[in-house]
């Protein structure tokens, strides 16, 4: 094998191994409704997709506009509807995981400053592998429709 042979299957394989290497968690859509001036909670919501081969656990989450994130379930019962923190969430490969208004969601908790409708905040969510994926939030009027889903019906 020539030396051009050589560095040719070497950078080819640097390459492939850093595409296996890069997150296959892909964040879509992520949303902040609006809520009040004296609010101390809101809810994040969007979806992720898993465009790897492998499970991709999401641990955890913060964020600098807010002093803590959770991950929750809503859960209706007879009493109502109540929140349960979740440890983790976790996608399967080729899935795509819905964080919306009435299921799972991101609780922010004391909003460091108050985010208005076109207003952008970050969410940093932390994988069970140690990698960080940095997300842009929109803060959307609660009156507003979400984008690209007002008349999709499953």
């Amino acid at each position: 094998m020539n030396k051009r042979s050589l560095y040719a299957m070497l950078l080819t394989s640097l390459w492939i191994g850093s595409a296996f290497a890069a997150p296959a968690l892909t964040v879509r859509g992520a949303w902040i409704a609006e809520a009040p001036p004296t609010a101390r909670v809101q809810a994040g919501y969007m979806e992720l997709v898993n465009e790897g081969v492998s499970p991709v656990v999401v641990v955890g989450a913060k964020s600098p506009d807010f002093a803590q994130v959770e991950m929750h379930r809503t859960v209706n019962a007879q009493e109502g509807a109540r929140m349960e923190p979740q440890a983790e969430l976790r996608v399967e490969p080729g899935a795509t995981l819905l964080l919306a208004p009435g299921g799972l969601h991101l609780m922010l908790i004391e909003p460091k400053r108050r985010l208005v409708a076109g207003d952008k905040a970050e969410i940093e969510l932390r994988l069970q592998d140690g990698t960080a994926i940095r997300t842009a939030v929109e803060v959307r009027s609660r009156a507003a429709p979400a984008a690209g889903h007002e008349h999709h019906h499953h």
